[in-house]
């Protein structure tokens, strides 16, 4: 994350609410978690909301999936201040980040908790589609996100509302990146039938999105690749008719 999100005033404020709203959280009393991945002391921290907690198992707590606790969520909310205040000052984040907040439920906590996680996530990814200069990809942020919310709808929403020539241009390359795959078709694997196209399309919203709001702002910039143009041409057909110029 860049220098300057640091001072982003809209993120320094998410990050205190959260500091605030999570302030004495701790796991539960009887928490072990998995005795494969923690030891004792690192489980005592956990369940005592004084001791102050190591960035290391922040990150490390920030990765793992619900099962690996007696109360995930509980566990969640214990490392949200810590972790907030490491990903506003640049530590590196990935989606694998988001997988405990996303698998915690946290749109179900009570209403002032869920409304801090949510502004926090907003102004993270807010942040990001207005710095220039990242020091982590702006794909690896959205990918924290999306996994975080259990969907991209809330990101592709929040840059809608980004028009200015930063948040544009990371719209020019974040297609560019996707479109490749957008176009191919998702497959899944079972046993039992091998390699087969996925139903739903696990990326169908971001296609959707992309051809709603993206092509159509993309196209208006006057400055897109031709091939770019083409391959958006072509993501607006069924998959059937795609590349054998069938209109």
């Amino acid at each position: 994350m860049p220098v300057d999100h640091i001072t982003h005033p809209e993120l320094a404020a998410a990050v205190a609410r959260v500091a605030d709203v999570f302030a004495g959280q701790a796991a539960d009393p009887g928490e072990t978690g998995c005795l494969q991945c923690y030891g004792p002391q690192e489980i005592a921290w956990l369940r005592d909301p004084g001791a102050p907690l190591p960035d290391e198992l922040v990150l490390y707590v920030a990765r793992e999936v619900p099962s690996h606790w007696k109360d995930s969520a509980a566990v969640m909310r214990r490392i949200l201040p810590r972790l907030a205040a490491l990903l506003a000052d640049g530590e590196y984040v990935s989606d694998a980040h988001g997988l405990g907040l996303g698998g915690a439920g946290w749109q179900q906590w009570p209403r002032h908790q869920a409304e801090a996680v949510r502004g926090f996530l907003d102004a993270y990814w807010t942040a990001a589609l207005r710095t220039s200069r990242p020091v982590h990809t702006l794909y690896d942020v959205f990918a924290f996100c999306e996994e975080a919310h259990g969907s991209p709808v809330p990101c592709l929403a929040r840059w809608e509302s980004e028009t200015g020539p930063v948040a544009d241009a990371y719209l020019l390359d974040f297609v560019d990146d996707r479109i490749d795959d957008l176009l191919s078709p998702a497959l899944t694997y079972t046993p039992a039938e091998g390699w087969r196209p996925a139903d739903p399309r696990p990326d169908a919203e971001l296609s959707s999105w992309v051809l709603r709001h993206a092509a159509p702002r993309i196209g208006a910039r006057g400055d897109a690749d031709p091939g770019l143009l083409y391959r958006l041409d072509q993501l607006a057909l069924p998959e059937e008719q795609r590349w054998d110029g069938t209109p």
